[in-house]
């Protein structure tokens, strides 16, 4: 007897489930001597998100020239907020997914104590603050794989990213493609985004407490993005920099927050900047192995940093 049940069809994501997780851009030559890790925004894409209208695509294409001893990758995750298959994943989810596959990629590319240089759009950094609270956590015994990348890291590049949460309030424009619109709290994902949540004060009390492990730059933007209507909203400068954050530097790009991480061309005042920083901390990371080396010598060392000490030597 035939059945009466149509066969189910396989869902196929519209970006292709190829576009989640870790990409190399670049593999930084014959002797790479840092990582350079990308994450994008809600509902973004790994590579898109950081191509200009025009098509330069400078983190694949530019930045490998500037740092060429930069293995560069970038990292896609189901961000989408709209509509029927949307993600369901949580803010949770999204971030130990992250940590889980960067980590795992590190060991089974046997580059787990290569120094790490994080740059995050928006909502990706939230994602990357959570990854590294995670590190933080763990320990030799427990994930010492997760715990290596927090011994690694040696900075991070914040974009735009709303610490303080979003008053969807003035983002409606940009959230009018967010189902259901106005219930944002009921989406796995807008839910803890909101103006002042207390998981994301939670979140911001805690990366506090371990931004002295490293060099943290703020960006934030100076336009607003115009939505239909003449519409405006911006990610201010008090929501875009963590206050009582150590070893940070607050940086303005004239740019909002759409195409905060979008580049026209080389010559772009933002990029050339954004470029100076990374290359800043790249050449930076000698000069900190040095200094712990100088307090392990004088027994000043907890065992974290004895890690970081080990870590960097290789890097020297």
């Amino acid at each position: 007897m035939s059945s009466v049940l149509s066969p189910l069809k396989p869902f196929i994501h519209p970006h292709g489930t190829s576009d989640f997780g870790i990409k190399v851009l670049a593999s930084g030559g014959d002797a790479p001597t840092v990582d350079i890790v990308a994450i994008h925004g809600l509902d973004g894409h790994r590579e898109k998100s950081f191509t200009a209208s025009n098509g330069f695509f400078w983190l694949g294409k530019w930045l490998p020239k500037s740092i060429p001893n930069a293995r560069i990758l970038t990292y896609g995750y189901d961000g989408r907020t709209s509509g029927p298959n949307r993600s369901q994943q949580s803010l949770f989810h999204l971030s130990t997914d992250f940590l889980a596959k960067l980590s795992s990629y590190r060991v089974h590319t046997k580059t787990i104590d290569r120094p790490l240089i994080f740059i995050a759009h928006s909502f990706g950094g939230i994602i990357l603050k959570y990854a590294l609270i995670d590190a933080h956590l763990a320990n030799d015994e427990h994930l010492p794989d997760h715990k290596a990348v927090e011994s690694s890291t040696y900075g991070a590049i914040f974009l735009g990213t709303p610490h303080q949460g979003i008053d969807f309030t003035k983002w409606t424009h940009y959230l009018l493609k967010c189902l259901p619109v106005n219930h944002p709290t009921k989406d796995p994902i807008l839910k803890h985004l909101d103006l002042h949540s207390e998981t994301l004060q939670h979140q911001m009390t805690q990366y506090t407490g371990i931004s002295i492990k490293y060099h943290t730059i703020f960006c934030y933007e100076t336009y607003p993005t115009v939505g239909p209507g003449g519409s405006s909203a911006a990610i201010p400068i008090s929501s875009a920099a963590v206050s009582g954050s150590v070893n940070v530097e607050v940086v303005a790009f004239h740019k909002n927050h759409m195409n905060l991480v979008q580049f026209g061309s080389m010559d772009d005042g933002d990029y050339i900047v954004l470029v100076q920083k990374l290359q800043d901390m790249v050449e930076m990371i000698p000069q900190r192995y040095k200094k712990i080396l100088e307090k392990f010598n004088t027994a000043q060392l907890d065992r974290a940093t004895a890690d970081q000490m080990e870590l960097f030597q290789q890097h020297m």
